[in-house]
């Protein structure tokens, strides 16, 4: 896909399909770049996106949102509402664009891809509207390498923090 294309052509098991392109993050340097629809969402930082026919479970890069779902830890304070603000987000069979960050590994411990999601006719990523929202804090894994789009997301996290969006006013020791 070019810089300039308006559409996005992918093979599935059923053949090729062509739908609008959601917008390219900007950047010098950009990751994989793959479409497809969104089929769950684990909790909120974790979905699945069929990609070229197989469902891939994506850890949204560059966020930590509170625990929900995970059997060997506790449900974290704000933990099931920003699973269900992912879901607002995301619901299934919402078409996405997944990007990867060239500067951050593409699976993590878990395989799972590490990427950014956007929604069709929305430059800001779902990452970052989850910061945003106070759904999520900004996690950085590779503090040598930060996510491309770090200072975005730091952005967010101040203005949710300073306005006590979500975690930030809701758990107390959030701040």
């Amino acid at each position: 896909m070019s810089p300039d294309d308006k559409s996005v052509t992918t093979q599935t098991r059923s053949g090729w399909t062509t739908s609008p392109a959601a917008p390219p993050p900007t950047g010098r340097v950009r990751g994989q770049v793959l479409r497809g629809p969104v089929v769950y969402v684990s909790d909120g930082d974790t979905i699945g996106v069929r990609l070229n026919g197989v469902v891939t479970r994506i850890r949204l890069v560059g966020i930590d949102a509170p625990e929900s779902k995970d059997p060997n830890a506790p449900v974290g304070c704000f933990g099931p509402k920003a699973s269900a603000i992912a879901q607002r987000l995301l619901p299934r069979g919402t078409s996405v664009t997944v990007v990867t960050d060239p500067t951050q590994d593409r699976h993590d411990k878990y395989n799972r891809l590490l990427a950014y999601v956007f929604t069709a006719n929305n430059p800001v990523s779902v990452n970052e509207q989850l910061v945003s929202e106070g759904a999520a804090r900004v996690y950085v894994y590779r503090r040598k390498h930060p996510p491309r789009r770090l200072g975005k997301l730091r952005a967010a996290e101040r203005q949710a923090k300073a306005a006590g969006r979500g975690l930030w006013s809701a758990c107390p020791t959030a701040r």
